[in-house]
């Protein structure tokens, strides 16, 4: 059985750290340097709900596989899990608070016909967008700090 669970596990941490990289430093930059702004935007925008369920879940299967495994071994790398508990919390708060309060401001800001009230707008979505690019960065260095922990301990 731990067979299978080391599998389920090493492939939702590479799907998810993966995911988070190609969308980080592919997909975005290329959607962004191919369509006007505001196009770009609207389709990074339809991506994000399903990239943050893609994140919920391969976060929570790392994390149910792991203690899993470390349960049926009597093994518990504890730096690894409370790096993967950092990553969930991050990830759902990134996700569910976050990301929704800038995507309202966008949608808010298409609405605006005044420039003072639109730049109003504007800067608090560039806030807001700011602080989920660094939540982002920080929850892929922190898979990236699990994927070196795995792969030195050589268990999940």
């Amino acid at each position: 059985m731990i067979p299978i669970l080391q599998c389920i596990h090493l492939l939702c941490l590479c799907l998810w750290v993966g995911g988070m990289t190609f969308m980080t430093f592919v997909a975005a930059p290329s959607i962004f340097k191919v369509l006007p702004r505001e196009r770009a935007g609207d389709v990074v925008g339809e991506i994000f709900p399903k990239y943050f369920f893609l994140e919920y879940t391969c976060c929570l299967l790392v994390i149910l596989t792991a203690l899993g495994i470390y349960y049926k071994e009597g093994y518990w790398n504890k730096p690894k899990l409370y790096i993967l508990g950092l990553m969930l919390i991050l990830s759902f708060y990134n996700g569910l608070v976050i990301a929704p309060r800038a995507h309202a401001l966008r949608m808010e800001m298409k609405g605006v016909e005044k420039e003072g009230e639109r730049k109003a707008l504007w800067e608090q979505f560039v806030r807001y967008h700011g602080q989920s690019a660094v939540l982002n960065l920080i929850v892929l260095a922190a898979g990236l700090t699990v994927i070196l922990l795995t792969a030195y301990f050589m268990r999940v």
